[in-house]
């Protein structure tokens, strides 16, 4: 039975692979270089936030669970769907907004969810969450 410290540690992971698979599979579609160059700052900060909830999940000796298969291949479906006649600025930092706009929301409900987590998760999640707050806020600029 997975404790909140893992369980909210899990979430975390799951999020910043989001954030980073995301931008990938966006990144590619803008000629915009100031985007581009926004995108890449964002998944550096992703990629620091999922290594530090690796690290933390081993320190407990949990395995970390990332997103499914299925999981990625559906937003893959999503943003291939939503840029197949739009791959404009406009539209893709709107789509990166609303993603950011979610994963507030999904931090949010992680601190809510699992209130007995360490309070270095707590801290590793309240963290993620500005990131995506100050991100969702970053986007709006190219909107």
């Amino acid at each position: 039975m997975q404790n909140d410290n893992e369980k909210m540690l899990q979430e975390i992971v799951q999020n910043t692979e989001m954030g980073k698979n995301t931008l990938d599979e966006l990144m590619g579609l803008t000629h915009d270089q100031r985007l581009k160059e926004e995108m890449m700052r964002q998944k550096k900060e992703y990629r620091r936030i999922n290594q530090a909830a690796h690290t933390a999940l081993d320190a407990i000796g949990a395995e970390a669970h990332g997103q499914s298969a299925a999981n990625r291949m559906s937003v893959s479906m999503g943003i291939r769907t939503r840029t197949m006649l739009d791959k404009s600025t406009r539209n893709l930092a709107t789509m990166l907004a609303e993603g950011s706009g979610q994963g507030v929301l999904d931090c949010k409900r992680a601190e809510k969810d699992y209130p007995s987590a360490s309070p270095g998760a707590k801290k590793l999640c309240s963290e993620l969450g500005q990131l995506q707050a100050q991100a969702e806020a970053a986007w709006r600029e190219f909107i």
